[in-house]
């Protein structure tokens, strides 16, 4: 069912295959709806994340449930959408790819194309070879994406980029602690979800040892999802706040707040939350993994260190005791963001990307050089 033909009196119309509660989703609908494109988001409603916030935004939601191939046939009927963009692989643009959604951008997210068993795999390449472009945010996941049979003239390294103005360094962090009802130890901020992706047992196991050498710190967990975090078996212990939900515009606050940013996981990709805690001027603690090698130069831009306990715990203690470290960390770390990752212009890209999909002159772009982000 390929998509309608865009003309040049509007941007083309979008259907967005994700989760529907997924900040990502929710963040590039919107960003795509206030560049004039007439956007629909489809996909499932994830249980560990609030309530979809884009109906209240004024755009369409359809839920699918599990794995209903004619729901998501249904949705690109009555979508009749110039472009499809699905996420997750083995997921909904394997979805998007056996209904013959046309035409098709499929987007990797990282664990849906790492670590995968045989039947995954076979997913992950049927939906590449037949998707019109593959799409991912860091370059080591974009290599991936040819390794499994992506054509290499057909990819597209996304930036999701900062908003520059609602993460921007604090005027005084210890008053920002004091707003958000902080102690006034130093505060290391660990923003990733609470599953076994991102370690938490190491965070903590990590933060128990810093407490041995700097008593009045304090460690604050991120844990967006309902109930109990699962943390490895491990009792929460002294000077560890957990908090739930923070919304979007929250956020840098809580950067602000910190003098650390703590992201350990065992894989990933250029996640959003570090670049906005670099925004932010919050120096980072982060796992040494292929992605943050693309553009973080370690010592200079952040700490790079393996996901165990003493290494990071050694690491939170020099940008916490060493002042010159840390001011430095946080102005290169800005700069960084300013000079690659301003979300304007990498949205404005992105809008230009689906309007040459949808002409059918992506690759004419590509040569030109009109698609690469920086």
């Amino acid at each position: 069912m390929p998509g309608q033909a865009t003309t040049e009196s509007r941007p083309p119309r979008l259907l967005l295959l994700g989760t529907l509660n997924s900040p990502h989703v929710e963040h590039l609908a919107l960003a795509m709806r206030a560049r004039g494109h007439e956007v629909v988001a489809a996909g499932e409603v994830s249980k560990l994340l609030p309530d979809p916030a884009l109906p209240a935004a004024g755009i369409a939601i359809r839920e699918i449930r599990g794995r209903d191939l004619r729901a998501v046939r249904r949705a690109v009927r009555e979508t009749r959408p110039d472009v499809v963009h699905a996420n997750w692989l083995p997921g909904l643009a394997l979805m998007a790819a056996l209904v013959r959604a046309r035409p098709l951008i499929a987007m990797a997210w990282g664990s849906d194309v790492y670590a995968v068993d045989r039947r995954r795999l076979f997913q992950c390449r049927y939906t590449l070879r037949r998707s019109d472009l593959a799409m991912a945010d860091s370059r080591v996941l974009i290599e991936r994406l040819v390794e499994l049979g992506a054509d290499p003239a057909r990819v597209y390294l996304m930036r999701w980029g900062v908003d520059l103005d609602t993460f921007s360094p604090p005027v005084d962090r210890a008053a920002a602690r004091r707003e958000l009802g902080l102690g006034e130890g130093p505060v290391i901020l660990s923003p990733r979800a609470l599953t076994p992706v991102y370690n938490p047992g190491v965070v903590l196991a990590a933060f128990e040892r810093l407490r041995e050498r700097v008593p009045d710190a304090q460690l604050v967990l991120k844990h967006p999802s309902p109930g109990e975090p699962v943390l490895d078996g491990r009792a929460i212990p002294a000077g560890v706040r957990v908090v739930g939900h923070v919304p979007y515009e929250r956020m840098g606050d809580y950067f602000r707040a910190a003098e650390v940013c703590l992201s350990i996981p065992g894989s990933d990709s250029s996640p959003r939350s570090v670049w906005e805690a670099m925004a932010c001027g919050c120096p980072c603690v982060l796992s040494d993994l292929p992605w943050t090698r693309e553009s973080i130069e370690g010592g200079r831009h952040a700490l790079l260190v393996p996901p165990a306990a003493d290494a990071v715990a050694t690491a939170l203690e020099r940008v916490l005791t060493d002042p010159q470290l840390a001011g430095s960390l946080a102005a290169e770390a800005r700069t960084l963001v300013e000079a690659h990752h301003d979300r304007e212009v990498h949205m404005d890209r992105l809008s230009d990307l689906y309007a040459a999909v949808a002409g059918g002159t992506y690759a004419e772009a590509l040569v030109a050089g009109r698609m690469a982000p920086s």
